[in-house]
């Protein structure tokens, strides 16, 4: 299960999209509190999240998840039009990170890089 952390639904639909064609189930949420919810409910195996959100921000965001054990080893990468988002990631303590607009490619090599396989 993925976690898609997005409030724009047609990127949240172009993402689930992607993934649902390549094998992956997701959940799709549009702010940070919660994205923080679910991801301690869930336990998602990987957490791509826009920096930009309602409410908590993603940068915000990570830094909590990153802060509770329950949470902090969920790979998570910051998707933004941002063109410091290299930077915001390093700083929230993201795992990486990927730009939009972005490629269908990249979105898969970093799912098979981060997402844990499932049981």
């Amino acid at each position: 299960m993925i976690l898609i952390v997005e409030d724009d639904p047609q990127v949240a639909r172009l993402i689930t999209l992607v993934l649902q064609r390549s094998g992956e189930r997701s959940e799709v949420v549009s702010d940070g509190q919660t994205a923080l919810q679910r991801a301690t409910e869930l336990k998602p195996s990987l957490i791509f999240a826009d920096l930009t959100i309602k409410g908590m921000g993603g940068e915000a965001l990570c830094s909590a998840l990153k802060a509770q054990p329950e949470t902090r080893e969920i790979p998570y990468i910051v998707l933004s039009g941002d063109r410091d988002v290299a930077e915001k990631a390093r700083i929230c303590g993201a795992d990486d990170y990927m730009g939009k607009p972005f490629e269908f490619e990249d979105l898969i090599r970093l799912v098979r890089k981060y997402a844990r396989a499932q049981s």
